[in-house]
């Protein structure tokens, strides 16, 4: 596969990604710090990016860079982003929750 092919590829999953969480262009331009032209041609195949920003778009689109660039789905990662939304509290919970889990599939 050659550069280009990559970058639609990659393109083309943080389009979906974007367009599956309901975010515009605009609103994960900013929260990744680029701007949304840089953005669309991202998603269009038209630019690579830096490091930096690959992980500044994973970090606006919720996803691990893995995701982004490979399309495998980190499931720990999914766990951890579950988890820093909570509260306190349910944080505790959810703890507890895994200790009695793994406790029991280690049987």
């Amino acid at each position: 596969m050659d550069n280009k092919d990559l970058n639609v590829e990659i393109g083309n999953r943080i389009r979906a990604i974007r367009e599956a969480q309901n975010k515009t262009r605009e609103q994960v331009a900013e929260s990744a710090n680029i701007s949304a032209q840089f953005l669309f041609y991202i998603e269009t195949g038209k630019k690579s990016m830096t490091a930096k920003t690959i992980i500044n778009l994973a970090k606006a689109l919720n996803v691990s860079t893995d995701y982004i660039l490979i399309g495998n789905v980190n499931h720990v990662s999914k766990i951890v982003n579950t988890l820093e939304g909570l509260e306190p509290d349910k944080l505790n919970l959810a703890e507890e929750f895994i200790k009695i889990f793994s406790k029991g599939a280690m049987k």
